[in-house]
């Protein structure tokens, strides 16, 4: 095998390991895992970010249906902290968010929404059935004047920051590992190229803030200490978390 078949296979072997973050039952331990050794082969053979191929595919669309305790939207702030993890963009509409990126990167996002809301839905059914719920209840009628339903609201208050602080925590760990093993030029690529083809789409976006209400200390901290509960992997394997939420 001559020196430059060789740097070739490499390189292949390279993209194939970057490539780990958007296929099919990555987590993201393996996704960090995986850059970390394609930064060990670039800097033993010398390769560039620019000497690797990652534009053979466009960016694409995969919706995500929203989902609702009573009148409220489940997991929307969390949206914007797995586009930022999956490297995508997002928007949403009165029933369903769009995550916007290279196809398995939006189909892994649409995926982990699911996940995140599924599991923000049973732990507030967990919540309700349990013993600390009509303690909560009855100290915040008592200190507050609010009813059952605000409670749980604020439990999933609790649980919707949490999962933002983890996603985001995620969010800075692959970036680095990926600047490390890449350089920035691949981040910078990838974002362009979604960049432009959003573009190509001619949609406007408006940023929208939304803040929730905290009644209930205690549901609040049940609510956190759910949010570590729920599963973040980012695989899309029919058997995954998902499936086993519903």
């Amino acid at each position: 095998m001559t020196v430059n078949s060789e740097r070739e296979r490499v390189k292949e072997k390279v993209v194939k390991l970057l490539n780990v973050s958007r296929e099919r039952g990555a987590s993201e331990n393996e996704a960090i895992t995986a850059a970390q050794r394609a930064a060990e082969l670039m800097t033993h053979f010398d390769i560039e970010a620019s000497e690797l191929s990652i534009r053979s595919t466009r960016s694409a669309e995969k919706i995500a249906k929203k989902r609702r305790y009573g009148s409220r939207q489940i997991a929307t702030r969390c949206a914007y902290w797995v586009a930022q993890l999956c490297d995508c963009m997002t928007w949403q509409y009165p029933d369903r968010h769009v995550f916007f990126g290279l196809p398995h990167d939006a189909e892994i996002a649409a995926h982990l929404f699911d996940t995140i809301s599924n599991g923000i839905l049973a732990e507030a059914d967990i919540y309700k059935a349990s013993a600390h719920f009509p303690l909560a209840v009855e100290r915040a009628r008592q200190e507050y004047g609010i009813d059952a339903r605000a409670v749980v609201g604020t439990f999933i208050t609790g649980v919707e920051d949490r999962i933002c602080g983890r996603l985001r925590i995620l969010r800075d760990g692959k970036d680095q590992a990926v600047q490390e093993a890449t350089g920035r030029s691949l981040v910078i690529v990838r974002a362009d190229q979604v960049k432009k083809d959003f573009e190509a789409l001619e949609i406007k976006l408006r940023h929208r803030r939304t803040q929730q209400s905290v009644w209930s200390a205690v549901a609040y901290r049940s609510g956190a200490a759910a949010g570590d509960r729920i599963p973040l992997s980012r695989g899309v394997k029919s058997e995954g978390p998902t499936a086993r939420l519903k």
